[in-house]
Parts: C-alpha cells; structure tokens; sequence
C-alpha cells in the first residue's frame, strides 16, 4: 500500500524536515555514519567481516533524536543520492537500491525522477494461541518507498528481537548464522549447510521422499566426476536410482542438447555419443554447476531436460512431458536455479551477504522523544528503553526467490508443486524448502514465519494443501496428515493447520475450486518459450488433480477442458485478464491457436477469477461442451479445437461511443427496446473487463481478436487448427467500421442484493462474426467467440424480466 508523501512535517512546534525529525539541511551529502555495531566476526549472530556496520546520515536519522512513529518522513531525495549512499556501505540504502535496480529491470519504472520516504511503525506483540506455533518477537517495521510509488520497490525491515516465544514463555536466542563468504555454490562451507537440511529431512521427514521411490524417469545422467557424466537409458537398469531433478531457465544461450537423426532437416544424432560419454567442460554454467551439487550431495544420477528429453521429436516430447508429473514427484531432491536467467549464468554471481546477514541495532540511548500520526509529542514509552534487536530485510525472500528469473518460468510452477525437496541456489545464498521446513543460509534452522508475507501468502498455504492432499502410491500409515511446523504452511487464518485427512476422506475441507483457481492465477502470469506449451505445462497438475478428485474430473475431453473442469462450470468461466500485471504491458491472444476462446489459456495473460457471492443463481445452463486434444495419447496436452454450448439471453448489440463515459459501450439501434429500458441508454454501471488491452506510456488500448474466416465444419466440433482461420485484431474504436463483427453481454451468473437494491450481473462479452451484415441482432447460424467478462450492478429485479428470452448459442 502506498504511503502518502510528506516533505515538511510538523508536530506541535518540531519543524520535521529531515530524516532524524530534527533540522538537518544537505543530509544526503553527509557520509556514513558508525551507528550499529556487530559482535565478533565468527560468532553464530555476527556479519561477516566485509559487510557494512554504518547507516548514512540519513538512515541513522530514523533512530536519532525524535521517533516519528507511523508517519511518512523524507528520505534520500533523489535516486542519485541514495546510490551514493549505498556504495558508500549504508545498510538500508544498499537494500533499497538493490530492490530499485529489481523494479527497474523488470520493464515497471517509467523514467520519472524518484525521491523516497520512511515510515516507522511500532505495534504490541500477541502471540497465537497455537502450542506448536513458536513466534519471533517482532518490535516493528521500517518501509522504505519511492514517490512515485511503486510497490516493486518498496524494502521492508522489520525489528526484530533476538528472543523467540512460545505461548509460555520466551525461548532461546534466534538462530541467526553468518555464512561463509565463499564466492560459489561449490565451496565446501556451504555444501555443508545443504547436506544438513538433505540428511535432517531424509532421516525425520517421512512425507519429504519420493511418492514412489521405484520409478525411474525414461534416461537420467549418470555423474562419473565432476569431469565427466553420460547419458543412461533407465530401461537397460535392473534397479531405480535415487535422483535429483535440475529446474533452471533455458535462455538464449545455445547449449548441448539431445537429438535424434532427422536427414530432411540435416540434423545428426547424438544420442549414441551422450550414451557413451559428455565431457562436463561441454556443458552450460548452471549444469555444470547443477552436476557439482548434485555429486557432493551424495547422488550420482541428475535429469536435465535438455539432455533428457530428445529435443527434435515430437513423439518423444510428447510423451515426456505428459510423464512430467512423475519426474518431479519422485526425485530426492529438486535443485533450483533460482538466480539463472540463461544455462550460461551460474549462482553467487555477486554473493553479497550485506544484502541478507541482518544488522545489530541497540536503540535505548539514541531516541529522546516521540511523536506520530496517533502518537502526542511526549517521552519515548518504557517499553522501547533497552530494545537490542536486529533490523532484518523484510523482503529477502520476494527478492532472492519469488521474483527470480526462474519463478517467471511457467513448466517451474508445478515443478515446484509436485517435487517435496527443495534446493534453491540464488543470488546470495542457498535455500531449503520441503514439507516441514523453510530455511536459508542466514536462518539455517528455520526461517522465520512472520519476517515475509510471501511465505504466508494463498499460494504457498494452497501448494503444502496440494502436496498434504497428494497421497498416491505412499505407504499406508501417510495419509496427508497434518504438518504444523513448517512456517509454509501456516497462515492467519488456519492458526498454522493445514487440512487433516485423507485422500479417501475426500477433500471436503479445501475447497478445490479455489485451489485450482489459484494455481492458474499462480500460472498464468509466467512465461513460456513456446507459446503453444501452455497446457503442456501444466499437463502433471492437471493430471495429480484428477487422481485426487476422482469422479467427474476424468483427463479426457468432456471434463478437463483446455485448464478448465466440466463440473465447475459455469463459474469457471467467469475469468478476467488482469490490468495490474501486464505480461510485457500486453496482454493478447496469440497466433497459433492454442486454446478456445472462454478459456482462459487462449491469452498471454494473467489471469483472475470473478468473486462470485454465494447466493448467485445460474442464469445460463451448459448444454454440453468439448476439447479436440491434438494427440489422443495426451488428453491434457495440447489441443486443436473446442466448442462450448450455452442457453442463455443474449443481451446486445453494443456500439463504442467514445463520447460516453467508461466503458464507453451503448446499446446499437437495433438492439431490443426492453433491454434499453431494463438498462438504460448506457453501461455506466457496468464494469467490462477486455480480454485484451496493451498498456504503454499510462494510456490504454482495448483490442478485440477474432478468428475469421471460421471453417464450415466449426458448429460440430469447433476445430479450429489446420484450417483457414486467421486471427485478426482491431482496436475497439474501430469496431463500428466492421459491419460483420457484433458485440453482445451474456449474463452467467444474477446475484441478489445483500438486504436492498438492484441486483448483480456477471457474465462474458462475446462477438460473433455473422454471415449476413444485414441481419439486426444476432445471427442464428454464427458462433460467439468471447472477448471478455462483465460485472453489471444496475438491473432492478422487475428489470430482470425484461431481458431477452434464453436460447442456445455456441461459443469457440
């Protein structure tokens, strides 16, 4: 959220202009200042020798003088200013450089000068009635932001006490360690810390392993040294090898990859010369560097796709992504390149532990005063006399991992999902993540639970539900059983408890919709290399979630359609495209097909779903609906055509007026008379949502695509791949010149008011290309396809008699 900016302050006579609350002209010129101390380099709680023990003039302003409490103070006032700071060793401002230089290189910042703020907030401590829960004392959070916002750039530092608590009574120190400064992933000091977190999981951790431990991927690489591996076929072995599974971002980079002979494109094979030997010093940085890991962890076997899956077949990567499923669900361990934007990269490129390691702050003699928003202007409050805590960067976590180059990789989100052991190598440091544990170099017993709201947020809690729920092929006595300890799966709302039954208990107590829901939404806002592996990215989800289901949510073409599912519809069509997270400032339908249109994996976008209430009726039944797979072998593959059968009221046509107010839509002349009076002469009320829309300098552009000219054939199976159909995209302000294209609301869903009032519309906005441009209304014998969603809250209830009488219609 954003702070309000406030540069000249003043409470009850102290003239705040400057960072400490006192008069303080040119501080950004001033150089560092000695105001935190470390203990003696080697103990478990200090930092490294060559990280920084000063804050600049500024930054030791918030804790000099006067406390400003929950107020907006001026930082650095400029960018320049606050990199001089940084490379001058200031803590603070060296992270918030780094998360300015993250927001900048993520195509969000804009060119506008920046200025920034702090705001300081203290809070009282309530522990969470869990006996298993154990809690960090947190004092309070120190945000730094940019004017102009942006949250990307927002640094969180929280005040953290160097005691933890249980319900009873206060625990021992944090366990805070000081990594080794060693520069690579390799170096023994800090392959020991990974080996501690593999052999603690292996020996206590009875849900971590593999979900069978028999199975075998079709070829592993065997790791002879760090010199040499070779390319093994698992079907010659006699016994199943323990595994890692490598995820990393393939890049630009060209690398070794393996292929079988195809003489009509001249390309030679190399599947026997990989059978035989591959030297190391062949391979990209990040397998070579995945290869030393893996080795020094203890495993002699390691899949990598590239070299795994034979690159120019399409029956053999059909086939081995249809199986992706089990790869990642089996392996011992999943190593992450998390810091690797290319195969080229390797990790601790710039390992920089005063980016991670926290600072020790003793804070009693340094405040003399307190003020704030809902604080008087009196003496400091005991309880902050004698706080000795660590600032912590708040938001190490969404920088070393949840905005890493690898998590923008869409095939890493159910790698993610299906694998139970974690290794991250990022930028800084390693990382460990399985079922009982989150924990870094920095907190190698445990990272804290309430330091990153990350670590609480839907989509973690929903991936440990999907992993307690995932039971198939595990011994009995392991029945998705509640895990409490791992801070992954703790939330405020379940007071650390994850769902407690069995698969054959059902799934009564998660509701799957929403899981399934946030996985797309998770998914959608990734990227691909290959814009038509959309579904085959998400094929092992789809198909875990079909075993956990069962009934109705078979892998075939009437129940899992295109990432969507038969029995949630038609709620599952109330999606929308998502305006504040732009894939590239565009969101769009690409060209090929690859999905109908009411799907939502037809657009490069991420995707939301409508808040449907409760108490909403149906207000258009499905008559029948299919997907045509491209391959019958891979039903939750790639497809080449769908057809959705709705009986619904077709509410329409409308016109663009660009003269109207937003969303700048009127019923057409020949729209019916009723439906005017039941809505009025405009949409004012209504909020349409357009599938598409490119966002470049602030200013948005509304496109609509269609496909045109549609086959014959399209009312009886909607196939759509290798026929003559095109894509075409307009802008919206163009649509009245396009006498053929007709814009229409088809309402899905009609809520009632909570006590009063008028009543809720939410639906899909379709066009149909209709055969004869002289026809009004809409054309009987043309099928819709969609080009967006509604929400209309203006109908009274008698208003909802006056709308169209239902009929059949059939969407692409």
């Amino acid at each position: 959220m954003k702070h309000g900016s406030h540069h000249d302050t003043k409470f009850f006579g102290w003239n705040l202009t400057a960072a400490d609350g006192r008069i303080a002209p040119k501080a950004d010129d001033q150089p560092p200042t000695a105001c935190a101390h470390h203990n003696t380099p080697g103990a478990e709680t200090t930092s490294p020798v060559s990280m920084s023990t000063m804050l600049c003039a500024v930054c030791n302003g918030i804790f000099t003088g006067l406390l400003v409490e929950r107020t907006d103070m001026p930082h650095h006032q400029s960018l320049s200013c606050l990199r001089r700071s940084a490379e001058k060793g200031c803590y603070i401002c060296k992270l918030v450089a780094v998360n300015v230089q993250n927001g900048m290189s993520n195509g969000l910042y804009d060119g506008e000068p920046l200025s920034f703020e702090w705001y300081l907030s203290f809070f009282g401590f309530h522990p969470i009635p869990h006996d298993e829960i154990e809690l960090y004392i947190i004092h309070g959070i120190l945000s730094i932001s940019s004017i102009p916002y942006y949250d990307e750039m927002t640094t969180e530092l929280t005040l953290m006490d160097t005691k933890k608590i249980t319900l009873q009574n206060t625990g021992p120190d944090v366990p805070i360690h000081s990594p080794s400064p060693a520069a690579s992933v390799t170096d023994q000091a800090v392959l020991e810390t990974a080996r501690s977190w593999l052999e603690s999981c292996c020996q206590n951790h009875a849900l971590c392993g593999p979900v069978d431990p028999g199975f075998s991927p079709t070829r592993l690489i065997y790791i002879h040294d760090t010199s040499s591996v070779q390319l093994l076929e698992t079907k010659n072995e006699t016994t199943s090898h323990p595994y890692v599974a490598f995820s990393h971002c393939w890049g630009k980079s060209e690398t070794l990859k393996l292929l079988q002979d195809d003489p009509d494109k001249g390309t030679k094979g190399n599947i026997e010369q990989l059978c035989s030997r591959i030297r190391v010093q062949r391979l990209p940085a990040s397998y070579r560097e995945a290869i030393s890991v893996s080795l020094a962890l203890g495993f002699r076997h390691i899949w990598i796709d590239s070299l795994c899956i034979i690159q120019n077949s399409h029956d053999d990567w059909a086939k081995e992504s249809a199986t992706m499923k089990d790869v990642y669900a089996n392996c011992s361990l999943n190593l992450c390149a998390s810091a690797a934007a290319d195969t080229s990269e390797a990790s601790f490129q710039c390992r920089d532990l005063g980016l991670v390691v926290p600072l020790d702050l003793d804070l009693e003699p340094r405040w003399t005063g307190i003020t704030g928003r809902f604080v008087k202007l009196g003496p400091v409050p005991s309880k902050l006399h004698q706080i000795k805590c660590k600032l912590v960067n708040a938001t190490v976590l969404k920088s070393e991992l949840t905005i890493a180059p690898l998590n923008s990789r869409a095939w890493v989100v159910q790698e993610h999902v299906l694998s139970r052991r974690h290794l991250y190598m990022t930028g800084h440091q390693l990382w460990w993540e399985c079922l009982d544990m989150y924990a870094c170099e920095v907190f190698p017993k445990g990272f804290p639970i309430y330091l990153d709201s990350d670590i609480l947020g839907r989509d973690e809690k929903e991936r440990r539900q999907y992993y307690a729920l995932n039971t198939q092929g595990r011994p009995s006595g392991h029945d998705g059983a509640t895990l409490t300890s791992s801070p992954v799966g703790q939330s405020e709302s379940t007071g650390g408890e994850l769902a407690r039954h069995s698969t054959s208990e059902g799934t009564s107590t998660i509701d799957m919709n929403e899981l399934w829901n946030s996985l797309v939404n998770r998914y959608s806002g990734c990227n691909l290399t290959h814009s038509l592996d959309k579904l085959p990215a998400l094929s092992g989800l789809a198909q875990n979630f079909s075993i956990i289901q069962g009934s109705g949510f078979a892998l075939n073409e009437n129940s899992y359609l295109a990432g969507l599912w038969r029995p949630y519809l038609p709620r599952a069509l109330c999606w929308q495209t998502d305006g504040n997270n732009l894939n590239n400032h565009s969101n769009y339908r690409p060209h090929p097909y690859r999905a109908p249109s009411w799907s939502w994996a037809s657009v490069e976008a991420t995707v939301i779903f409508h808040p449907i209430s409760l108490s909403a009726v149906h207000a258009c039944p499905v008559m029948g609906v299919s997907v045509l797979p491209e391959d019958e072998r891979y039903k939750a593959g790639r497809v080449k055509g769908g057809i959705l059968h709705l009986r619904s009221c077709v509410i329409g046509p409308f016109i663009y007026d660009a003269s109207l107010r937003w969303p700048w839509l009127t019923p057409s002349p020949s729209a019916d008379s009723r439906f005017k009076k039941a809505f009025g002469d405009s949409l004012d009320l209504g909020y349409p949502q357009w599938d598409e829309f490119d966002l470049n300098s602030g200013k948005t552009t509304i496109f609509i695509s269609y496909l045109d000219p549609l086959p014959h054939t399209i009312h009886k199976d909607g196939i759509i791949n290798g026929t003559g159909a095109v894509r075409n995209r307009v802008r919206i302000e163009t649509l009245t010149d396009k006498s053929r294209v007709r814009l229409f609301f088809v309402p899905i869903f009609q809520s009632p008011p909570l006590v009063s009032g008028p009543w809720r519309l939410d639906g899909l906005m379709l066009i149909q290309v209709v055969n004869k441009p002289e026809l009004e209304g809409f054309d009987h014998g043309a099928v819709f396809q969609r080009v967006g969603s509604f929400v209309y809250f203006g109908v009274e209830k008698e208003g909802l008699d006056l709308l169209p009488p239902q009929t059949t219609i059939a969407i692409i």
